[in-house]
């Protein structure tokens, strides 16, 4: 048995966890450090009022 590739396989190994801890944890907080993405501005603003489509008010109601 050789002690000293025992070692440094051992020392891989640390260093190989220890690397994916900290990507992992890096991750994690990345994602809950985010801020939320502004939705994309509306190309027209809505208009408000009556519609130009023959739809108007006095149409609708019949005495």
């Amino acid at each position: 048995m050789q002690l000293g590739s025992s070692r440094k396989g051992r020392l891989r190994n640390r260093l190989i966890v220890a690397v994916l801890a900290a990507v992992a944890g890096g991750a994690a907080w990345r994602v809950a450090t985010r801020r939320p993405q502004l939705p994309e501005p509306a190309p027209e603003p809505p208009r408000l009022g009556y519609s130009t489509n023959g739809a108007s008010p006095r149409h609708a109601i019949h005495h």
